[in-house]
């Protein structure tokens, strides 16, 4: 499923499928969308509206500047995360303990899967 985006900065709107995007990082009042493709976006919208936005989806606000895609995620740290395409993404301390339950859990329905 593809979501639809408008006021995106040097296009009138653009689908976006939420499978494509590495992190969404927070600029004031303006969120930039990193591609598995190398590409990113510009949109007129906030982070927490964003956040509201990929719900559904797996994704998990690591710092109060960046959200990323859990399945683009490689390995971490203490304070930072790896992800596809050699990213980085911030992780707060306040966040770490929720990061690590659901890190492992999906790290654990993903070996299930791909064993069945």
């Amino acid at each position: 499923m593809k979501c639809q985006f408008k006021n995106v900065r040097g296009l009138k709107s653009a689908k976006v499928s939420p499978d494509e995007i590495i992190k969404v990082e927070a600029d004031e009042n303006y969120s930039i969308f990193y591609f598995s493709n190398g590409k990113r976006i510009t949109l007129a919208k906030t982070l927490k509206q964003c956040e509201d936005i990929f719900e559904p989806y797996s994704f998990y606000r690591t710092h109060r500047s960046c959200i990323i895609n859990l399945m683009h995620c490689r390995s971490f740290t203490n304070n930072e995360i790896l992800l596809n395409n050699n990213m980085k993404a911030v992780l707060s301390r306040r966040r770490r303990s929720n990061f690590l339950m659901i890190f492992n859990d999906l790290a654990v329905k993903t070996i299930f899967t791909k064993n069945i």
